[in-house]
C-alpha cells in the first residue's frame, strides 16, 4: 500500500494529511478509501494538489 510506504498505518492520519493540503475528506468517505472500496469520488478530489 502507498500509505504504508510514507509510513501512514491509520486512515485517521491519511486523513489529517490530506485535510493539510486543503483536501478535506469525512470520515465515511475515508473510511471507504481505506478499505478500498469508495462509493464516489469527485472529479476536483482527484485533480487537487493533494495526488500530486
Amino acid at each position: 500500500m502507498k500509505a504504508a510506504e510514507q509510513g501512514i498505518w491509520k486512515s485517521t492520519e491519511m486523513r489529517r494529511r490530506l485535510a493539510e493540503t486543503g483536501l478535506e475528506i469525512s470520515a465515511g468517505k475515508m473510511s471507504a478509501l481505506w478499505t478500498g472500496t469508495p462509493t464516489t469520488v469527485r472529479l476536483g478530489d482527484l485533480t487537487s494538489s493533494a495526488w500530486c
